[in-house]
């Protein structure tokens, strides 16, 4: 059991994963409303609130638990909530402490949390296959600084890996070295500074949404590598406001995994 009081209003949500981080997982979070394992000033809430200054808060969970609990399952897919601050092979190696035999089937960068595929060994190959010929869309949520010129676009620019620096640079046209990227977006809100866009992953590359949105103009606030710190000061982000929120199956009618076709599996509640 933990204790805490709120300073500020904000979402239960929000305000459960500033405190345990990388130790409270999206599976967790929802089993602990599931259960009615959080107090607010006494009573027991049961879905995601709105939290006013100097309330009480108790917790009845244990964060050293790694608890890792599932997003979605069905006939050997599974979907997991990765936090931030971890990568997706550390993320991995805590998802097969406890389940044991699934094979991660595509990554997201370190500081972006969101939604996860793993696949048992049976049906591990079709869903790789799936990453690879483009059936699973990948949606993510963004919170940009500024206004991009278009409310909505299909971006197709050329993109080299620096292994050294960690670091990928983005070019208008093709290069020495360079692949082509494709990234989607639309306007889901405009703020006061900043735009959240919903963005669709064509290509995956390494960094792809965050360079790619920084070289329009428009960085992903919270990001270090690509934004500006003065700024991400300002609005006071510690991360880069990016989550993998939202996955698609589009699989052929031959597929062994056709029953599944159609399936959304969304992360509901995102605040930045």
């Amino acid at each position: 059991m933990k204790i805490f009081k709120s300073d500020k209003q904000i979402k239960l949500s929000k305000f459960l994963s500033e405190k345990y981080g990388a130790d409270l997982s999206y599976g967790a979070m929802q089993k602990l409303f599931r259960n009615k394992d959080i107090k607010v000033d006494g009573k027991r809430i049961n879905k995601d609130i709105t939290l006013s200054p100097f309330q009480e808060v108790i917790v009845y969970y244990d964060g050293a638990k790694q608890d890792i609990t599932p997003v979605f399952e069905s006939d050997g897919v599974f979907v997991f909530y990765k936090p931030p601050t971890l990568t997706s092979e550390e993320f991995s190696a805590r998802v097969n402490k406890v389940y044991g035999g699934l094979e991660l089937c595509h990554r997201l960068d370190r500081n972006t949390a969101g939604l996860l595929v793993f696949a048992k060994e049976q049906v591990a190959s079709e869903v790789l296959k799936a990453f690879k010929d483009r059936t699973i869309d990948k949606y993510y949520l963004a919170e940009v600084y500024g206004r991009p010129q278009k409310p909505s676009a299909v971006l197709e620019h050329y993109l080299v890996k620096n292994s050294d620096l960690s670091t990928v640079k983005v070019y208008d046209s093709q290069v020495s070295g360079s692949v082509k990227i494709i990234t989607e977006y639309e306007t889901v809100e405009e703020r006061a500074e900043s735009t959240l866009l919903k963005v669709k992953l064509i290509t995956g590359k390494t960094h792809q949404i965050r360079a790619h949105l920084a070289h329009i103009g428009n960085f992903i606030i919270g990001d270090s590598k690509y934004g500006n710190q003065d700024i991400n000061k300002r609005f006071k982000a510690k991360r880069q406001r990016l989550v993998a929120y939202l996955l698609k199956f589009n699989f052929d009618k031959d597929n062994i995994l056709y029953n599944i076709n159609g399936k959304e599996i969304k992360i509901e509640n995102i605040e930045f």
